[in-house]
């Protein structure tokens, strides 16, 4: 149990981390109005290796933590609750990654993005 307990922990601190580090790194200096690429998303993530460093970071340390206290119920359970916000934010991002790949192969940027507008 103490093993489940620690992978939930340790993928909670990392999709907590990894919003903070994208807020930090490209949200924070942004302009109103403005777009940024997947490129700079996927430079950020998963093309960078202290990312990859971070991933195996927080699952020993969520692994460590459970190890060594169980922690009550309703902590687990409030993990488990919060831990949908970055899974939730990872399924939009991934879904807009579908539909500008979709885009991409039409007629024309532009025209595509336009009908898709008008929906």
């Amino acid at each position: 149990m103490w093993i489940a307990k620690g992978t939930l922990l340790g993928f909670w601190l990392f999709g907590f981390g990894t919003m903070a580090w994208l807020y930090f790194a490209l949200y924070r200096n942004l302009r109103p109005n403005s777009a940024v690429s997947i490129s700079v998303f996927s430079g950020l993530t998963t093309a960078n290796p202290y990312w990859w460093a971070a991933l195996a970071l927080c699952l020993v340390l969520g692994l460590a933590i459970a190890r060594s206290w169980s922690g009550p119920l309703s902590l687990w359970i409030a993990l488990l609750v919060t831990g949908l916000v970055p899974a939730g934010c990872l399924a939009l991002f991934l879904v807009i990654v579908y539909k500008l790949k979709h885009v991409s192969r039409g007629p024309g940027m532009i025209a595509c993005l336009l009908v898709w507008r008008m929906k």
